[in-house]
This record gives structure tokens, C-alpha cells and sequence, in this order.
């Protein structure tokens, strides 16, 4: 439903990753079964790339920035931690790389 706009990746990864890329968001890419083939969802444009920690993430509106409206900013940081191997409540200065895009058939903002 082109809600989500931000993701978070483990600080160590998308290394190269800058503001002007572009992506192709797909539903499911890793773990296809053989044969199976990927289902783009859109494309993208990314428009901020930082490291943090994911503390940051206590805010309201990050939770749905990330496509998970129904959690809250402490949940959805556990839900993060647990989900990239760390403990559920693992040290919040944990580092994460936040990454911002907006939807190529919108208007930039």
C-alpha cells in the first residue's frame, strides 16, 4: 500500500547504498523456492541513508514510516532486534542503517 518508506539494515550492510539510487522493492527475496520468481512491489529512489543507533527509532511515527503502524516504538525496536539476530532487549545503541526512500511515480519531495 506504498505506506512504508523506511527500513533498517544491520549497520555492517548496504555499505555503498547513497541518497540518488535507485531499487527495485520486491515481496519476497531470499529463500524462493526453485523455479519461483520475484514479485516486484515498486520501484524506488533513495533519498536518506544514515547509521544509528536504533534507539532512534523511539518515536511514533517510526513504527509506521516502516510499514508495522500497529507497533509500538519499543516493540517494533524489539521486533528489529530480535528479527537481526540480537536479543529483544539488547542494548539500544545497538547500530542500525536507516535507510529513506520515496516511490519513483510520486512527486519528490
Amino acid at each position: 500500500n506504498r505506506t512504508k518508506t523506511v527500513t533498517r539494515r544491520l549497520a555492517d550492510t548496504w555499505k555503498t547504498l547513497k541518497p540518488g539510487d535507485r531499487l527495485t522493492l520486491v515481496e519476497k527475496a531470499m529463500g524462493l523456492p526453485k523455479g519461483a520468481k520475484q514479485v516486484v512491489l515498486a520501484e524506488v529512489e533513495v533519498v536518506a541513508v544514515a547509521v544509528e543507533d536504533i534507539g532512534y527509532a523511539d518515536v511514533p511515527a517510526e513504527p509506521e514510516r516502516e510499514g508495522l503502524p500497529h507497533l509500538h516504538p519499543v516493540a517494533f525496536i524489539s521486533f528489529w532486534l530480535e528479527s537481526h539476530g540480537y536479543k529483544p532487549d539488547a542494548d539500544w545503541s545497538t547500530k542500525c542503517r536507516r535507510i529513506v526512500w520515496r516511490y519513483l511515480d510520486e512527486e519528490p519531495s
